[in-house]
């Protein structure tokens, strides 16, 4: 079990790969999964800029 404190922005990324075979039979490394808190987060405040609202920052405590 863990506890963690945050206050403001912050940011996860994660990315995974992995190695096919290409057109010309040449080995490539080609990304299969993404995730990004930003491109997230830029998503939810554009919805709600768009709905009128304000946006604020959150704190979390987990």
């Amino acid at each position: 079990m863990s506890r963690e404190y945050g206050r403001g922005p912050s940011t996860t990324a994660s990315r995974q790969w992995a190695y096919e075979r290409g057109t010309d039979g040449r080995r490539r490394k080609v990304e299969t999964f993404r995730f990004d808190t930003r491109e997230m987060k830029n998503l939810l405040q554009q919805v709600v800029l768009d709905a009128g609202w304000i946006w604020r920052g959150m704190v979390f405590k987990v």
